[in-house]
């Protein structure tokens, strides 16, 4: 069984898939206290599948950028369960390019204060690094990259159908260290 967890940009997200098959889903918007609800909401969604955590043998993970709690959150537990059973799979992949999908995209979260995090991708291969920028900055990439679709803040971001399409493109950590978040935010 595997579960993917999104907690970074103020939905929790969560989906469990077994072999090829989505068996459950659940999509909670505007979460600002992520903290407070995902243990309980995991546990909720494995209860109701009849599942405990131990039947869970991959993680997918975004981890990052996004809300700096949010981040920890989805990080500390499956670092934690990896530490509990270090036979456990888990699988990264960053914020920006799990909203990107395999399309040509600008993608673009949040950062606050009048700035953005921000990657360009074509098929999840990042021509622009994943950065923060400034509204100025973003409004001069939209401009290089014209032909390229925006994508902001997860709003039409199918989840089941991307996680679907990018499982395979998660990249497996296999040491607890490598579970680390992406930070990128530039305090000056």
């Amino acid at each position: 069984m595997k579960l993917f967890i999104d907690t970074c940009n103020w939905k929790l997200v969560l989906i469990l898939k077994k072999d090829d098959q989505i068996v459950d889903s659940l999509i909670l918007p505007d979460t600002k206290k992520v903290s407070d609800i995902v243990l309980s909401t995991i546990t909720m969604l494995l209860s109701k599948n009849n599942l405990k955590i131990n039947d869970i043998e991959e993680f997918y993970l975004t981890n990052g950028p996004g809300s700096y709690t949010g981040v920890r959150v989805g990080l500390t537990i499956v670092k934690t369960l990896k530490t509990l059973n270090n036979e456990i799979k888990v699988y990264l992949m960053n914020s920006l390019a799990f909203q990107a999908s395999n399309d040509k995209i600008i993608s673009v979260l949040d950062a606050r204060g009048n700035k953005y995090y921000l990657g360009v991708y074509e098929n999840q291969k990042p021509l622009i690094k994943e950065t923060v920028v400034s509204l100025e900055e973003l409004e001069d990439i939209k401009k290089t990259y014209n032909d390229f679709i925006i994508k902001k803040d997860n709003e039409s971001v199918d989840y089941l159908e991307t996680f679907n399409l990018l499982e395979d493109k998660f990249i497996l950590v296999n040491e607890i260290e490598e579970i680390s978040p992406l930070y990128i935010k530039n305090f000056i």
